[in-house]
């Protein structure tokens, strides 16, 4: 089955291959996040496929980038993933104030009423996070994120993470990459690099985050966000008929969004464990995922509506070969026979932030355009 839709694919336009236009929105740029769907061609699918007013279904979110590409272009939205860090990084962006001195007003009351937060006792954090940061750098940043977790500040609190681990001096760790958290001890040790090692301030680093977040800012109409939430397709459920579903289920078995994001998702739920197993590692859990996908969102599109899907063309890693977007084409030709393909389009994939270094992931992915007859 493997390479029949990729034989009839149209190549996809090459805009979407050049660097970020200026129209790009700074929000998409306020965390880092695997896998991130370049913004140019979220618009470009959004204008083809969706109208001004429409209703837009993103049933696995992750970064936000199509909800902050609909909302920009008058459409209304709808979306849900069931990672903790995706939910934080979309509302963040859908709920950002609107100025930066209304920002700065915000973050001024959080950093006060964070002073006020007990301090959290050495046992109570996992070494594993101990080992990331100074242990006052530490304690005002856990305090800061709890008084965001209570008063519902999804905004600062994607400030927060989106600063939590690199090298750099405006963020708040020790020296450690900036997407998979891992230290670079070896590449800075402690001793030539002292520095490094020292306590970050919170307040000045936060105030920085801020200026970059509205270098340039567009207007966003927040009455076009519908709901918002922490919610897997196989609990999804709503109260209208949608217009479009523009979407990028998990890759299966090319990315790990727990693992990768441990550090970020500790600090959004302390349950979060050093290591954890992806839902989409194994096939039947990746069918799983799409059976659920046609049964509780393709139920809610409207008759003529459009489903653009993004997914991965072929997936090498681990020792295991497949073609997603076959076998999601398949399974929901089964599950919703109703569905029509208009397009397919093929884009390839060169930027390393959205595939392993080695290659062994996905190198491609296919747009597949549906109509539902």
């Amino acid at each position: 089955m493997g390479g029949q839709l990729a034989a009839t694919a149209e190549t996809a336009p090459r805009e979407w291959k050049k660097p970020a236009p200026h129209e790009d929105s700074r929000l998409h740029q306020l965390a880092p996040y695997i896998g991130k769907l370049k913004p140019v061609i979220a618009r470009q699918l959004l204008r083809q496929f969706t109208a001004s007013g429409d209703v837009v279904l993103d049933c696995f979110s992750g970064s936000g980038t199509i909800p902050l590409e609909a909302l920009l272009l008058g459409r209304r939205v709808l979306a849900f993933d069931i990672n903790p860090y995706a939910v934080t990084l979309t509302r963040a962006k859908l709920e950002a104030p609107a100025s930066l001195e209304a920002a700065n007003q915000q973050l001024t009351r959080r950093l006060a009423a964070a002073q006020g937060r007990p301090r959290y006792a050495v046992e109570e954090v996992p070494e594993w996070v101990r080992k990331f940061f100074h242990p006052e750098t530490l304690q005002n940043a856990l305090r800061f994120a709890d008084e965001c977790l209570e008063k519902d500040d999804q905004f600062l609190l994607g400030c927060l993470l989106s600063i939590l681990h690199h090298q750099r001096p405006g963020f708040l760790s020790f020296p450690s990459s900036h997407l998979v958290p891992y230290l670079r001890d070896r590449k800075f040790p402690r001793s030539e690099y002292p520095e490094m090692y020292a306590e970050r301030k919170l307040s000045s680093r936060l105030a920085a985050k801020l200026r970059r977040a509205y270098k340039i800012d567009r207007a966003i109409n927040r009455a076009g966000v519908l709901q918002v939430g922490q919610v897997g397709v196989a609990d999804l459920r709503l109260d209208c008929e949608v217009d479009a579903i523009v979407t990028s289920p998990p890759h299966m078995n090319a990315l790990d969004y727990v693992r990768d994001n441990r550090l970020r998702m500790w600090f959004l739920d302390r349950r979060t464990a050093d290591y954890s197993p992806e839902p989409t590692e194994k096939q039947d859990q990746s069918d799983a995922i799409t059976a659920a996908f046609a049964r509780n969102a393709l139920r809610y599109l409207r008759t003529g509506g459009y489903c653009v899907l993004i997914v991965g063309e072929t997936v090498r890693r681990k020792r295991i070969t497949s073609h997603p977007a076959e076998r999601i084409f398949a399974k929901l030709g089964l599950e919703s026979p109703a569905l029509h393909v208009e397009h397919v389009i093929q884009d390839e994939i060169p930027d390393v932030r959205r595939s392993r270094r080695t290659g062994s992931a996905t190198k491609r992915e296919l747009i597949l355009v549906l109509k539902k007859g």
